[in-house]
């Protein structure tokens, strides 16, 4: 550091340094100890205290013994940190630790001690990331003082045993985020939460999630991923949520009302679910809920089954979508599903495939003649008249890319720009034939407007 910089520094109130120490993240606090005398334990009064293993200890041996080792070390660290903390309150406490069987008395420890300190602001992570089910997770009893906690505003809690009726004082909590240990008692929570702004479910199981109402009109986020639920279905009054974001197997979710400025939808349906005409069905319901959405993220599943037998194809009402992401094989299986979301959204301005492996084989026939299908001289209002930019992420150089950027480069009367990314992982001579198909697109392909840029990103 500068010199000047630093006697300038050192010359404020102690406590301006420790707001100042409390902006900074917490490992980079610890390194402020080093800057001059006066700096040595400044940083043992931040008010925001995050002990990250892999921040503090990141062993790569193979060995078990070696990374309990460290394991014990990191633990010790925790232990002397907070028993020389100076300071009065912590306004943000956070513990990450994968294995905590062993420690269980020094975690408890460092709970109690954010409990005294009046923490706002509490996140405990006991998650292993080479968990893939729920009979492999080991949940971390929670110590009886964290249920007293009268200023909260924010709980974060993997793989904790946490009972949320249990909770006294949620009246202030504005952020919550679970992953990984059963949740049935949700609702207990979530209707003694008016000031709740974001709520964020991950790998959770027996989710009693019934309902979230008016009450909840301060939620802004609501996320969910790999979870499972006790409930047939879950009835959603999105007021003022902007963000709406789902990963995992088919739930149905009823919308008593959706913002109408939702800034970001997003639509996952990863596991394999009963292909068959009643899912595509209230699949094109969810959409039509979804309507008002800037951004909408869609998934190859969702993009199979909302097809139906209309031409020319789409949903019940426009959408207001300017954003479009799909993730997509590009199988022939899914064509009329992507000219359906294109048809439905006129005025389209960014479109966004993210093209993946094949996820599922369709028996149903197509109908229609894979090869000629993007040949058909039919357009959409938004081609023509609003979209600027086409992305392809994981660009592989397959046929079916290419007939549908072909499409939309002869189409787009404004588009602006075609930008491919090269998949990284694709192998030397998989490498060099989809550079020959960029190649081609980008000087073979007849375009509609004269000022589109088309370029291949192979980083």
């Amino acid at each position: 550091m500068d010199s000047r910089k630093e006697t300038t520094l050192s010359s404020l109130h102690d406590a301006l340094l420790v707001q100042i120490i409390s902006n900074l993240s917490f490992k980079e606090a610890v390194t402020t100890s080093v800057l001059a005398k006066r700096w040595k334990n400044i940083y043992r009064e931040t008010k925001n205290v995050s002990f990250i293993e892999s921040e503090f200890e990141n062993s790569d041996s193979d060995s078990e013994e070696t990374e309990m080792e460290a394991r014990a070390s990191f633990v010790d660290y925790m232990v002397d940190w907070v028993s020389t903390f100076t300071g009065e309150v912590i306004e943000t406490f956070e513990v990450c630790l994968s294995k905590p069987a062993g420690f269980e008395t020094e975690i408890k420890a460092l709970i109690e001690f954010a409990v005294s300190k009046n923490v706002k602001n509490l996140g405990l992570d006991f998650s292993d990331i080479p968990w893939t089910r729920r009979n492999q997770v080991n949940v971390f009893p929670l110590p009886e003082c964290v249920y007293t906690l009268a200023n909260l505003e924010s709980l974060k809690l993997f793989a904790c045993e946490f009972i949320p009726s249990r909770l006294a004082n949620p009246g202030k909590i504005k952020s919550l985020c679970f992953g990984w240990f059963q949740l049935g008692e949700i609702m207990s929570l979530i209707a003694k939460s008016p000031l709740l702004e974001s709520l964020t479910i991950q790998r959770c199981w027996n989710v009693g999630l019934e309902m979230i109402t008016r009450d909840n009109n301060r939620l802004v986020e609501l996320v969910f991923e790999n979870c499972n639920f006790s409930t047939a279905n879950s009835t959603l009054d999105l007021t003022n949520v902007e963000i709406f974001k789902y990963i995992g197997n088919f739930h149905h979710f009823q919308f008593m009302g959706v913002n109408k400025n939702i800034e970001d939808a997003y639509l996952d349906f990863e596991a394999a679910i009963s292909l068959n005409d009643a899912s595509g069905t209230q699949l094109r319901g969810l959409l039509y809920d979804l309507k008002s959405a800037k951004k909408l993220t869609v998934c190859p599943f969702l993009i199979e089954l909302i097809k139906d037998g209309d031409e020319p194809v789409r949903l019940q009402a426009p959408m207001e979508t300017r954003d479009l992401v799909m993730i997509t094989s590009l199988q022939p299986s899914e064509f009329v599903g992507v000219r359906l979301m294109i048809n439905s959204c006129p005025e389209l301005e960014t479109l966004t495939f993210v093209t993946v492996s094949l996820r599922h084989v369709s028996n149903t026939p197509l109908g229609f003649d894979p090869n000629e299908y993007w040949n058909l001289d039919l357009t959409h209002k938004c081609v023509e008249s609003t979209l600027k930019v086409v992305e392809v992420k994981e660009f592989t150089g397959s046929m079916s890319e290419c007939q549908v950027l072909k499409y939309l480069i002869r189409y787009g009367l404004v588009l602006e720009r075609v930008d491919m990314y090269l998949w990284s992982e694709l192998d030397d001579g998989h490498k060099v034939l989809s550079r020959e198909a960029a190649y081609m697109i980008e000087n073979a392909f007849v375009r509609g407007s004269s000022g589109v840029r088309i370029e291949l990103h192979d980083d």
